[in-house]
C-alpha cells in the first residue's frame, strides 16, 4: 500500500514530506491503540482474488498482546507466545512452527510495527463508508524482494481502529479484509492460547513439528 510519483520536484518534495509525516501520525495512533489494549476481539470478512477467481471467507481472532487465536473456516491458528500452531480441520493435520523459524510469521503487534522500517507510506483519499469516516494510507515495501506491490490500510478517524486492509501483489492477486466487529479488554481465559496436543492425537490428527 504505497506509492509516490513526483512530477514537479520543487513543489512535491515539500508536499511529500508533510504527507509522509501525517501518514506516520495515523499509523502511530493505530499502533498505540492496539498495543494499549490488554485483549481484543476482531470479526472480519476476508476475500482473495487470484487468476480471475474470488474466494470469500469470514473469520475471527482473539488476541492478548502477542498471543492470539485465529479462526478462518476450517483453519485454526494459535500463537502461544513461542510457537505458531496451525490446525487444518478438513485435512486433520497440525503444523507446529517456532516463531523464529517462520519467515512469514506475523503477530498482530508485529504487523503494526513493520511499517516503521519496511515501508514508505503516504496518505491516500478519505472515504465515508456506512456513515464512518475512513482515512486510507498507502504503504509500499522498500525491498525489491517483497512479493507485495503495495497495500492500503483503512483507519476509522473517530476511534483509530483498523477498518480495512487491502494487499496488492506483483502477480496481480489481491487480498481484502474488512473488520465487521471490534471489542477490546475482554476476559479471555489463558487456555484459549494453549494447544492440547494429546487431544488432537487422540482424534487421529497428523502432527508435524517444523
Amino acid at each position: 500500500m504505497k506509492k509516490y510519483i513526483f512530477s514537479f520536484m520543487l513543489l512535491f518534495v515539500g508536499i511529500g514530506i508533510v504527507n509522509a509525516q501525517t501518514a506516520k501520525q495515523w499509523l502511530d495512533k493505530v499502533q498505540q491503540k492496539y498495543q494499549n489494549a490488554q485483549t481484543y476481539y476482531i470479526k472480519f470478512d476476508f476475500e482473495h482474488l487470484a487468476n480471475g477467481k474470488t474466494q470469500s471467507q469470514s473469520g475471527e481472532v482473539f488476541a492478548a498482546k502477542q498471543k492470539f487465536n485465529l479462526n478462518v473456516n476450517d483453519v485454526n491458528q494459535i500463537f502461544d507466545g513461542k510457537k505458531l500452531i496451525t490446525v487444518a480441520k478438513d485435512d486433520k493435520e497440525v503444523v507446529i512452527s517456532n516463531a523464529t523459524n517462520t519467515e512469514d510469521f506475523l503477530t498482530p503487534t508485529k504487523v503494526l510495527n513493520s511499517y516503521k522500517t519496511g515501508y514508505q507510506y503516504a496518505l491516500d483519499k478519505k472515504q465515508t463508508i456506512n456513515g464512518q469516516s475512513i482515512q486510507l494510507i498507502k504503504l509500499t515495501p522498500t525491498t525489491q524482494n517483497s512479493s507485495m506491490k503495495y497495500s492500503v490500510l483503512g483507519v476509522n478517524t473517530k476511534n483509530n481502529q483498523i477498518y480495512s486492509y487491502q494487499e496488492f501483489s506483483k502477480d496481480g492477486s489481491k487480498t481484502s479484509i474488512i473488520v465487521k466487529e471490534y471489542l477490546e479488554n475482554l476476559i479471555i481465559h489463558k487456555d484459549y492460547f494453549n494447544f492440547d496436543q494429546k487431544k488432537y492425537k487422540s482424534k487421529g490428527y497428523i502432527i508435524t513439528q517444523l
